[in-house]
């Protein structure tokens, strides 16, 4: 079995840490299997079976010419948790007021604590999440915040959830429930922008966070909800605005980032102390099972299109 990696990093680890029965290949024309979270019709071969993504998304991978070519689609899932950790992380820092404490007690500002206008914070028990998107990533989310004693909330897609989450139709009626909408969707033509303008009309002293990808909301939409306090506020790993080298760059074309309702995170989800060599590991275990044509968990490329 012959295997390519986009990533010099991956590639290197993998001629590093041989596998009997795998062969590392130079040229991703000669590989039956292509590790990358992009893929094209320009990356295809005759011998190509499956394209291998080591990080979440796959909103940059090309599905319906894989399923053309019939590829498998295999994801290595061990970044999700570390994702929905992010979208915890991101929420309490949001409602509990920790950057713009933290910014001000800088300048020995104590905002107002010994005073009638003190400012507080506002606490996620007994709130209710909604959560848009109920995969992996939308599941950990969940796990990790039952113990708040929150109502949780999902769109119906017809399958199996937990008995403590409640089911309904559509996005509207997602947001009409929650207090909190947490975004772990991916990007497709279905989800691109739904958070629109109209949406946002509905969603007045609201908290949106997002840890799918940027572009799910309508850019201005969402500045525009936010200066004008529709929304009460909003935190985000994902962007619309990414450097290509280390130039400096803001995250967006609009200023989101001079609003005091706003928590901004660098897409660094996925990224831990240990998320690389735990994702090394796991891609090890699957090309194992890939050269024993025993493994049969590939993504269903028919329900993502």
């Amino acid at each position: 079995m012959k295997v390519y990696a986009a990533h010099e990093k991956i590639q290197n680890f993998l001629l590093n840490n041989p596998i009997d029965g795998v062969t590392i290949v130079d040229d991703v024309r000669k590989c039956h299997y292509y590790i990358s979270g992009k893929y094209s019709q320009t990356y295809y071969n005759p011998l190509l079976k499956g394209i291998i993504i080591p990080y979440t998304g796959h909103n940059s991978i090309d599905l319906k010419s894989m399923k053309d070519k019939e590829l498998k689609l295999f994801i290595i899932s061990t970044r999700t948790r570390y994702v929905a950790e992010k979208a915890v992380t991101l929420t309490l820092s949001l409602l509990g007021n920790t950057i713009n404490y933290h910014s001000l007690l800088k300048e020995g500002n104590w905002s107002s604590r010994n005073s009638d206008k003190r400012l507080p914070w506002v606490s996620i028990q007994g709130l209710s999440v909604g959560l848009f998107g109920y995969g992996r990533i939308g599941e950990n989310i969940h796990k990790m915040l039952r113990g708040f004693d929150c109502e949780f909330y999902t769109i119906d897609r017809d399958k199996t959830y937990p008995e403590d989450i409640f089911l309904v139709k559509n996005l509207t009626n997602l947001v009409q429930v929650s207090d909190i909408i947490i975004i772990a969707a991916p990007l497709n033509r279905t989800t691109e922008e739904i958070f629109n303008q109209r949406l946002f009309s509905r969603m007045k002293n609201k908290y949106l966070i997002n840890v799918g990808r940027g572009s799910i909301i309508d850019e201005k939409s969402l500045y525009d909800a936010l200066k004008n306090s529709t929304l009460k506020g909003f935190a985000s790993d994902v962007w619309y605005k990414y450097p290509k080298g280390k130039e400096t760059m803001l995250p967006s074309t609009y200023p989101i980032y001079e609003l005091d309702n706003v928590v901004l995170s660098n897409h660094s989800g996925g990224f831990t102390t240990n998320t690389n060599t735990e994702v090394n590991e796991a891609l090890l275990k699957l090309l194992v099972k890939l050269r024993d044509d025993n493994f049969e968990e590939q993504l269903d490329l028919e329900k993502l299109i």
